[in-house]
């Protein structure tokens, strides 16, 4: 850079509003917003469950089939959040976790809240169940749900922003 050049730089703000779309995972989105449910892919070949959903199997590159799953699931493995986006800023401290969902093969990453958090309600083989925002709320995002221990879930789907599933 020559000592002759001299930067101006202006700080700004630029909103962009931008639309895209979910493509083949659109179902999964929709039933989530519209119905609580939450769907998985099942494999038409070697029968695998894909929680999230793929439009073709990883494992033998197959179509699959959209199935229903089960609310309930298993904390694979977890961590507590500190710092966290927007969407959750008045939750923090939350977990996130990979959970098993029953009857899938593979783990969603999601939230997990807890009225108590600490370590041990969010650790590896702890039980969990989906919390659904009322249906005003839902836009057809993976905000849309998050999970609580199963043993806090009657506590949670009692507050008046949020609902049970099944």
């Amino acid at each position: 850079m020559s000592e002759e050049f001299q930067s101006h730089e202006i700080r700004d703000k630029i909103l962009i509003e931008y639309k895209y779309t979910m493509g083949g995972q659109s179902k999964f989105f929709i039933e989530l917003m519209n119905n609580k449910k939450i769907l998985g892919t099942k494999c038409k070949k070697c029968g695998k469950v894909w929680m999230p959903p793929r439009i073709n199997c990883s494992e033998c590159y197959e179509d699959t089939d959209w199935i229903e799953l089960p609310h309930a699931g298993t904390i694979q493995i977890s961590t507590i959040v500190w710092y966290g986006a927007a969407e959750f800023i008045q939750n923090v401290p939350y977990g996130c976790a990979f959970i098993k969902l029953d009857e899938a093969d593979t783990a969603l990453f999601q939230g997990v809240f807890s009225e108590n958090l600490v370590p041990s309600k969010i650790k590896k083989g702890q039980r969990v169940k989906a919390v659904f925002k009322k249906r005003e709320a839902r836009e057809g995002r993976m905000t849309d749900f998050f999970f609580v221990p199963e043993d806090e879930w009657e506590r949670w789907i009692k507050k008046p922003e949020f609902e049970g599933g099944e």
